[in-house]
């Protein structure tokens, strides 16, 4: 939301006591003549940049959203702010782990490669008090920490599917039959002065059981698995689902306060995405001398990328070919895609590509339409699809040495090339870069829409690299949600 405020004379902004300004992004003052600035205790000072005071979480409890016990990204969309509570994996202090990658260990260069995740991490304040904004930050008057201020309380974020859709001419609602509409999460408690009541406020776009909360007694609760939240029908302002804490007087007059709150991103018709998706399995011919033809497998990945990407509202319209290119000579060996027994599917830098050399991605659609044509089927069905090659032998991208460097699967476009080491998660985050989302761990120096940077090998998070180490990735996180979903065609 913008203001602006235009004064013919003169204007004048009188403070009895202290005058505060905070902006995420800049604060530009203009003057045709001069600008004064004096402070008569202390002089005038430019510090790094505080964050602006938190509201307050009035209850003497605090009711923390977390997932369900094992969760893995599937049924809903989950996000919140990470502080270390678990031992599992991604658990960490984001505060420790939002930083700047650059290219040395004495923080001078800021790496601008969108690839790069080796270099040197450094903390960076400025983007953690911005992130803290996207979960929405609170305070706890009664919770210290070590130093004596006060302990923040962060909003998760929810995104799930209507269960019901509403006719737009007669009104009436009815089954949606989209998966993803219900949410079953984890309660943590800590409650310092026991409430009468804690208890959900009604909220008319969802169905919650239980409503009312127990445990609340003096103390931390872990409540597993505790609450079901269904979407009932769609909405177009995200949401807030609220705990509040009832305490009675001796009069018996009821006082209510928040104890915790939960964002729901708006899921109405325009934000939900129906991308159409094509999967090529390609079969190739022997690469080295006695091994057999072998076809791209992409048994079970539909279901796979489907799971990931309804975490952004995304939904997978997937059909699918099989391309046979077993008697390319170019796929033979000495053939233009093969080198070492691997397939080349790429030259990087492309410069040395030899003349004339066409990518895999393109090469292969090439070949889809001839096959369609002769199919007597329009060259153009899939040119508005987002689409997948599943190779069956592995290859990756030729160095500027002539060598195969093996990757997983890349991205290009609207193409994805997978080969047999995928792991389960390579074909979501491959369509996610093609839907614009960079790795977690790049700079927004090498890219724009990066608009946080973690350390790498620090989270679960779908375009991070924890596969290194390895761990799963399974999640996005909800400015991860916005961005791929504005992106997708």
């Amino acid at each position: 939301m913008s203001r602006t405020r235009i004064v013919k004379g003169t204007y004048t902004k009188i403070s009895q006591e202290d005058h505060n300004m905070y902006s995420q992004e800049s604060i530009i003052s203009r003057a045709m003549k001069w600008i004064s600035e004096k402070g008569n205790a202390k002089g005038v000072s430019h510090n790094t940049p505080s964050d602006p005071p938190p509201s307050e979480i009035k209850a003497k409890c605090i009711v923390h959203f977390r997932s369900k016990n094992g969760w893995q990204g599937e049924d809903y969309g989950f996000d919140w702010m990470r502080l270390g509570e678990t031992s599992n994996f991604g658990d960490v202090d984001y505060e420790n782990i939002i930083t700047k990658q650059y290219t040395d260990a004495t923080y001078t260069t800021l790496e601008s490669n969108i690839n790069e995740y080796d270099g040197s991490f450094k903390k960076a304040p400025v983007l953690y008090s911005k992130l803290k904004q996207i979960y929405g930050v609170y305070s706890i008057p009664w919770k210290k920490k070590a130093d004596g201020t006060l302990e923040n309380y962060y909003c998760s974020w929810l995104s799930l599917y209507p269960s019901q859709i509403k006719d737009s001419k007669t009104n009436q609602l009815t089954a949606s039959n989209f998966k993803n509409t219900k949410a079953v999460l984890s309660l943590n408690i800590e409650v310092d002065e026991e409430p009468d009541a804690l208890k959900f406020k009604e909220n008319k776009f969802f169905k919650i059981s239980p409503m009312e909360i127990s445990p609340k007694t003096k103390g931390k609760h872990n409540l597993k698995n505790f609450v079901t939240i269904e979407c009932l029908e769609e909405f177009s302002n995200d949401q807030v689902i609220e705990v509040i804490a009832v305490k009675k007087d001796n009069a018996g007059i009821e006082t209510s306060e928040v104890a915790g709150r939960l964002n729901v991103w708006a899921n109405h018709a325009a934000k939900r995405k129906k991308t159409k998706f094509l999967i090529i399995e390609l079969k190739t011919p022997e690469l080295t001398a006695g091994a057999p033809s072998k076809t791209g497998n992409s048994a079970g990945q539909k279901e796979l990328f489907e799971n990931y990407l309804r975490q952004a509202l995304i939904e997978a319209d997937v059909e699918t070919e099989t391309i046979d290119v077993s008697t390319d000579s170019h796929f033979k060996a000495g053939g233009k895609y093969v080198i070492g027994g691997k397939i080349a599917a790429y030259y990087q830098p492309s410069s040395n590509a030899p003349s004339g050399f066409v990518t895999l991605q393109n090469y292969i659609y090439d070949k889809l339409k001839t096959q369609l044509k002769n199919n007597k089927i329009s060259e153009t069905k899939y040119d508005n699809h987002y689409i997948a090659i599943y190779l069956g032998e592995s290859g990756g991208f030729v160095d500027a040495s002539n060598h195969v460097i093996a990757l997983n699967g890349y991205s290009n476009g609207r193409f994805v090339v997978l080969f047999p080491t995928k792991n389960n998660q390579t074909a979501a985050h491959e369509f996610l870069h093609s839907f614009a989302l960079p790795h977690s761990f790049t700079n927004s120096e090498a890219d724009a829409k990066a608009q946080f940077t973690y350390e790498y090998a620090k989270t679960e998070n779908i375009m991070d690299y924890s596969h290194h180490i390895p761990e799963t990735r399974y999640n996005l996180w909800k400015w991860q949600w916005v961005i791929a979903n504005t992106n997708t065609k």
